[in-house]
């Protein structure tokens, strides 16, 4: 599984929101040529010579603009189709433009040139920008050509296209630099975003940790360093049964406390085979057992459930068997042990517990419950 990091968070922000950026440029588009171009074309079709040319020439960039738009929103537009279908629209204004009255291409009835630069805008958004800018360039340079042509490059055309390639292509340039520049911000402020998030949850991992080990160091406080003073200080004997079950206990205990954060797929098999490895150490024949699929527990509730199977197997003479049996309803955790009567000292907590001392068999049996259901 791959890291998630700030880059990779900002690059999915940055894609939704050239997705929106690109429905937008898409509806811009189609109202532009659909409803603006076509009321022109109709507006001037009693003067475009051929006519034929004018209606070709709006209908390639329909096609245009529906492949475009289709390419775009689906993420599949590349480097070369984008181009193609930009000359493409390129060569339909040349075709639009002939069709127009001489000295026609800056009028009411020519539609073709503002349409291109839209065109270029959906198609080469993405691209780098000098690629817009020469399809701007050479658009304008068509319309100059016609004008040329028709000899109608008076002081008054030239005024009207210098304000129309300020207008439109001004607008146009603008609004790809700005989308660019947002993008830019909208990516380095989700990282931004991002990485204090991830500061965030490290410092709350870091937090756990410490609150962790300060429970494991108190409870070796409370636990185990009275039982480490009196057998320093000579007031407990080694030698006495007492004290070697104790010792056996608070050994299985620490070994338990050990093994909580292993990752493994049954935390509480694995903390109840450190438990019973004390005990082997001791010459004690433990058999492990497990019937069910275990669920995943917290911690409280494996030490709940293992607190009384380890004073079990502490007093165990020589044998003990551990079950482990997960039902729909339960998990129960239970010991038979040749350990006297006496070796259940403290509860291990508020969870169902049963307890059975076989007088003739010399045995104890311990159980422990944990509902995976809430009682009704």
């Amino acid at each position: 599984m791959g890291t998630i990091t700030p880059g990779v968070v900002g690059g999915v922000v940055a894609s939704r929101f050239g997705k929106v950026v690109d429905v937008g440029l898409v509806a811009v588009v189609g109202v532009w040529h659909l409803g603006l171009d076509t009321l022109r074309v109709l507006r001037g079709w009693p003067v475009y010579e051929p006519q034929a040319a004018a209606a070709g020439a709006w209908l390639a960039l329909t096609v245009i603009q529906t492949a475009g738009s289709v390419l775009l929103l689906r993420s599949a537009l590349g480097a070369r189709t984008a181009r193609a279908l930009a000359g493409a629209s390129l060569v339909a204004c040349v075709v639009a433009t002939a069709a127009y009255p001489p000295g026609g291409a800056i009028s009411d009835v020519s539609w073709a040139w503002n349409t291109v630069g839209w065109f270029g805008m959906l198609l080469l958004m993405r691209r780098p920008l000098w690629e817009l800018i020469t399809l701007l360039a050479a658009n304008t340079a068509v319309t100059v050509g016609f004008l040329a042509a028709d000899d109608a490059l008076d002081h008054v055309t030239v005024s009207r296209l210098l304000a129309s390639v300020y207008v439109t292509a001004g607008v146009q340039l603008t609004f790809a630099y700005l989308v660019r520049q947002l993008d830019v911000a909208a990516r380095k402020a989700t990282e931004v975003a991002a990485g204090q998030a991830d500061l965030l949850a490290r410092a709350a991992a870091d937090e756990t940790v410490h609150t962790e080990r300060r429970r494991r160091y108190e409870y070796l406080r409370v636990r185990v360093e009275p039982l480490l003073r009196g057998l320093a200080e000579r007031r407990l004997d080694p030698g006495e049964g007492a004290v070697r079950r104790r010792a056996a206990v608070e050994a299985a205990r620490l070994r338990r406390l050990f093994v909580e954060t292993d990752d493994t797929p049954h935390p509480l098999l694995h903390e109840l085979r450190a438990c019973a490895d004390v005990a082997e150490r001791r010459g004690v024949r433990v058999t492990l057992l497990s019937y069910g699929d275990l669920p995943d527990l917290p911690a409280s509730v494996r030490r709940e459930l293992t607190d009384g199977t380890i004073l079990v197997m502490a007093g165990a003479a020589t044998r003990a068997r551990v079950t482990v049996v997960t039902t729909p309803g339960d998990v129960a955790v239970g010991v038979v042990a040749d350990a006297p009567p006496e070796t259940l000292v403290e509860s291990p907590g508020p969870l169902t517990v049963s307890a059975v001392y076989d007088q003739e068999e010399k045995q104890l049996w311990w159980e422990t419950r944990w509902p995976l259901r809430p009682a009704p």
